[in-house]
């Protein structure tokens, strides 16, 4: 076997520990986004009906106002009836403070409607308000284990990244660059055993005179074809 073979297989295995905890990360993530996202929903579900009842108490407001302005309007009106002389003058000011009673009596039928609804809507935000809370305080254990599981996973990598730089500065510079520049480039194994004849990556045919090189031991080769670094398993 090649002397720097081993050194390539030892730091192989160290890059592969550390993309696995690279990918049980990601997994932490994943779990960390898909709470946030639950949440962000139950977020949603409450802010949406905290506008409806926003919406809702200001055209409650807003009839209110309007039903204060119609009521003053009514109050000069009878003032104005108390001075008044003329019949026809007085039978026209009567006819509008009836129209006027009428259009009141509907727009006081109108707030009721519209206070009962905001009533409603904001026993509605309450209620997600409450669901909103339950789901943060039902999230809270298991939010602090994913916290303390990427916390212990990231010291782990922080070893495994100390170990594999231990490992790369026993190999030869430019083997090291080699093999580091075919890392990057692909995301399966860079050292790879022959099968059989041909390269274990791409089964390309490799010629006999390399083969025989490779077995040996003499030389680290690579695939013509894919560029991996060929080694003989049974070696």
């Amino acid at each position: 076997m090649h002397p720097d073979l081993s050194k390539l297989l030892d730091l192989q295995a160290k890059d592969s520990a550390i993309a696995e905890v690279d990918a049980r990360i990601a997994g932490v993530d994943a779990d960390v986004a898909e709470l946030d996202q639950e949440l962000a929903r139950a977020r949603g579900v409450r802010d949406v009906a905290q506008r409806a009842a926003e919406d809702g108490a200001r055209r409650r407001d807003e009839l209110e106002t309007k039903i204060e302005s119609y009521r003053q309007l009514q109050d000069r009106r009878r003032q104005r009836l108390e001075f008044v002389r003329n019949p026809k003058e007085a039978s026209t000011l009567m006819a509008e403070m009836d129209l006027a009673r009428s259009v009141l009596a509907k727009e006081e039928s109108d707030w009721v409607r519209s206070a009962d609804s905001v009533e409603t809507l904001e026993a509605k935000v309450n209620e997600e308000q409450r669901k909103m809370e339950g789901l943060e305080q039902e999230q809270t254990p298991r939010r602090a284990s994913l916290v303390e599981e990427r916390a212990a996973l990231v010291s782990e990598r922080e070893a495994l990244l100390r170990e594999r730089e231990s490992a790369a500065n026993l190999l030869d510079r430019g083997l090291r660059i080699r093999y580091d520049r075919l890392r990057r480039a692909r995301a399966t194994p860079v050292v790879v055993a022959l099968n059989g004849d041909s390269c274990g990556a791409c089964f390309t045919t490799i010629p006999r005179n390399r083969r025989s090189q490779i077995r040996a031991g003499a030389i680290i080769e690579g695939c013509e074809a894919c560029g991996v670094i060929l080694y003989a398993a049974d070696a």
